[in-house]
This record gives structure tokens, C-alpha cells and sequence, in this order.
């Protein structure tokens, strides 16, 4: 009940700050279930992709989020509870399969999840390599994912004084199924390496599927690395010389 009345005040609000485009609600089915499988290139996606969509949809929030370390954070974390969000670590592997397991029963009840593959948003506009959460949930059930291109989702200075959305775009593509050979050699995989290989495949598929909608500029590397193992981060790599992040389309 919570979830309907934050969602019935914050639609017309989205929609008379923000006047979002919507292309291809069609695509949408009326029952689920279905991933909605989305890139991540601003903070709009969060709060929009669940306005524009009519069934109730679940997120995996960052476990940040979670907190009760203070009395506001405590509020936070109570907020995202009632409104469906279930924490995720989200530097992938095992340390985030805890969520799935909470994603998954989502799905089994015949509810609709929203996961940006990326894990994190893009540093640069671009497609990032996607973590294969996204691939486990549809293979374990056979659930349709359905994909999504944003555009104009960053909070970005332009005529106003101050961030805002200019025109945030939504689109919704057709949804697919993974392969039949690609659930077979998931489900049938005798070792944790082979089971990996099928859902890096399998991942790899639905981000072209993203990025037919988008156009953006695929990376063959995750958005983001944790310090700890090494890899370059996002302050690095404009230290580095790469462009700077702005805004897709």
C-alpha cells in the first residue's frame, strides 16, 4: 500500500517537473514476470523507470543504502524497504548473490524487477561490461527481460542555475528470452566455471540488446572496480585523459 501512494503522488510530480518521453510502452506486459534490464547513465533512471512503468517494480539498491548507523540513515533504510528495494553488493560474484536470492522470489510470485546490468552508473556515456546477475535470474525460471535505453537521465546544468533533467527519454524494446541452449547449459553445468562461462555469454547478449536501443559506445570492462583489486577506477581514468562524463543523446 505504501509502494501505490509514494508511486500515485510521484507520477504526476515526475511528469509535470520532468516531462519524461516514453517510447514503446507496448512492450511492457501487463502480467509478469519480466526483468526490466535498463543501462545506467544518471540517477533518473531510478526514480523514473518506476513512474512510467504501471506494475510495481524492485529494484536491487545499493547495500550503502542500507544503513543504521544514525537516525536519518535508519529512515532511509526504512523508506527503501517500503518501497520494495532490496539491498545488493555490488561488486558482483558471490557477495551479491544474497539479493538474487531475494530478487528471485520476486519473480517466482510473478512480479517485475528493474536491474541496471552495469551495476553502477556510467563514468562517460558509454555501455559498460554488465555483471551477470541479470543473466542467473532469467535462465534459473525462463523470465522475459525486457530492454531499456535512457537517455538525458544525468542531472546536468543548462538553462537553470542549478542540476536538473531536461527531457529524460525511456525506452522500452521488445522482450526476449535467452536461449534454450543457454538455460540448458546453465542448469546443467557440472562446475561453477562452466555455469560462469554460459552466463558471461549470456550477459554479453543482453547488452547488445541495450545498446541496440541506446547506440552507446560498448566497454569490454565494468564501470567500476573496487580500489582493492587494483583495477582503474573512475577518478583514474579522467586522470588518464578519457572524456569527461556528459550526458547520452
Amino acid at each position: 500500500m505504501f509502494y501505490e501512494v509514494m508511486k500515485f503522488l510521484a507520477r504526476p510530480l515526475c511528469y509535470l517537473l520532468f516531462w519524461p518521453i516514453v517510447k514503446g510502452r507496448h512492450n511492457i506486459p501487463a502480467t509478469g514476470p519480466a526483468i526490466f534490464a535498463s543501462n545506467h547513465i544518471g540517477v533518473g533512471e531510478t526514480f523514473l523507470l518506476p513512474v512510467v512503468v504501471k506494475p510495481q517494480v524492485t529494484f536491487p539498491a545499493k547495500k550503502e543504502l542500507f544503513r543504521t548507523d544514525t537516525l536519518l540513515h535508519r529512515a532511509a533504510t526504512w523508506f527503501l524497504t517500503m518501497i520494495h528495494q532490496v539491498p545488493m553488493d555490488r561488486t558482483g560474484g558471490n557477495a551479491s548473490s544474497g539479493a538474487l536470492g531475494s530478487i528471485q522470489e520476486v519473480l517466482r510470485a510473478g512480479g517485475f524487477v528493474a536491474v541496471f546490468p552495469e551495476g553502477h552508473r556510467s563514468p562517460d556515456g558509454r555501455l559498460y561490461k554488465g555483471h551477470t546477475g541479470v543473466a542467473r535470474l532469467a535462465l534459473a525460471d525462463d523470465v522475459p527481460i525486457i530492454p531499456v535505453g535512457c537517455f538525458r537521465t544525468r542531472f546536468v546544468r543548462r538553462w537553470l542555475p542549478f542540476p536538473w533533467l531536461y527531457r529524460p527519454e525511456l525506452c522500452f524494446g521488445e522482450p526476449f528470452h535467452l536461449s534454450a541452449e543457454q538455460r540448458e547449459a546453465f542448469l546443467g553445468a557440472p562446475d561453477y566455471k562452466q555455469a560462469s562461462t554460459v552466463l558471461r555469454q549470456a550477459t554479453a547478449d543482453v547488452m547488445v540488446k541495450i545498446q541496440a536501443i541506446t547506440g552507446q559506445e560498448m566497454v569490454d570492462e565494468y564501470s567500476y572496480v573496487p580500489r582493492k583489486v587494483g583495477a582503474a577506477t573512475t577518478s583514474r581514468r579522467r586522470r588518464l585523459g578519457q572524456p569527461k562524463p556528459e550526458d547520452n543523446r
